[in-house]
């Protein structure tokens, strides 16, 4: 035996290494991402469904916030239309068909409510102050999560 062999380490087993996390979530993020996508058009058209269903059978609680924040009498038809709108772009979405043409108009439905913050926003603001919102002032700004939600899903490939 030579002297530089018995200075090398010797091996007496050999075990395949653990599995790292990253390697586990690199496998797994495509078939997540995936199923993520299914969910958010799910979820998504889902409460464009439900909040339409409740405008068009007369229990929706923001039915009088929609009148309120409207510059010109609507009269009893405009909550329940506005809810069958809604009912379409719910299913709209839920096929994932003409995405392109979806955009736009679910991005001016979902920017049209941010009119309560600018009409009333007395409504939507404590003591005038922007930072700090109402219950109202919160059901409306969280509609750039629904916002961001929608230009996610319309620019995507149909899941």
């Amino acid at each position: 035996m030579t002297v530089s062999s018995q200075l090398r380490p010797t091996r007496t087993t050999s075990r395949p290494a653990a599995p790292r996390p990253e390697g586990l979530f690199d496998r797994l993020a495509p078939r997540l991402h995936h199923y993520g996508l299914v969910l958010l058009r799910g979820g998504l058209g889902g409460v464009f469904v439900w909040f339409g269903v409740l405008k068009v059978i007369g229990l929706s609680p923001a039915a009088r916030l929609v009148v309120d924040v409207i510059p010109f009498e609507t009269g009893g038809w405009f909550v329940p239309a506005l809810g069958w709108a809604e009912i379409a772009l719910g299913v709209w979405l839920l096929t994932g068909r003409a995405q392109a043409v979806l955009l736009p108009v679910l991005g001016g439905h979902l920017l049209g409510t941010f009119a309560v913050l600018l009409l009333t926003p007395h409504v939507a603001f404590e003591h005038a102050n922007p930072v700090l919102l109402t219950l109202v002032g919160e059901f409306v700004v969280k509609n750039v999560v629904l916002l961001a939600a929608a230009i996610v899903l319309t620019t995507r490939p149909r899941t």
